[in-house]
């Protein structure tokens, strides 16, 4: 019997190739049917496949019969976040499959850089047009404005970068996966 994954649709709008179930794990010998006994503290038994299956965010590794843990891996994302370069981007949380965090840092990146433009322009063209002030301290005023934009958006790129490098080490942040039935779930970081 071929059961079917459900189409899913991800980020971009595109639906995922239907492909067939994993066959299930046969029970233990001399068990089987409602009184199924499964290899591993991580299986269950399904009825309707007529075995056992891997519970969430576990997988069953069939060489050496014991339950690993199962997920994105961590390495990946904690190098791709730990380099300055990738890091200010949030790539660690794009690599791991969490846009949405990812995103936050392309919004402060990307947003912050064109506040500080449209800053200066509008200091600029404020300036060029008020001839209340004196030549001397026309630029003076966008010049501070502009420095003290810029080291506050500096400092919340550091403080982002440094708070990406932390929850990816200490795995406190989950990664978009799918169970043995292709529904999508969160787990944990894996090595």
């Amino acid at each position: 019997m071929s059961v079917l994954y459900k189409a899913q649709v991800f980020m971009r709008g595109l639906s995922a190739a239907v492909v067939a179930l994993p066959p299930p794990i046969a029970c233990n010998p001399g068990t089987g049917g409602l009184d199924c006994i499964c290899p591993g503290n991580c299986l269950t038994y399904n009825n309707a496949t007529g075995g056992c299956h891997p519970n969430d965010c576990w997988k069953w590794n069939g060489v050496n019969n014991i339950c690993e843990q199962d997920g994105k891996k961590f390495i990946p994302a904690m190098v791709l976040q730990a380099i300055p370069l990738t890091g200010v981007f949030g790539s660690g949380f794009g690599n791991m499959g969490r846009w949405d965090i990812f995103s936050y840092y392309m919004f402060y990146l990307f947003g912050g850089c064109l506040s500080l433009c449209c800053l200066q322009i509008c200091c600029t063209v404020s300036h060029l047009t008020n001839d209340d002030q004196e030549d001397d301290e026309k630029p003076l005023c966008a010049t501070l404005l502009a420095q003290c934009g810029t080291c506050l958006w500096a400092v919340g790129i550091l403080v982002m970068y440094v708070w990406g490098i932390v929850v990816i080490a200490n795995k406190e942040i989950e990664a978009p996966w799918v169970d043995w039935k292709g529904n999508s779930i969160f787990c944990p970081l894996v090595d």
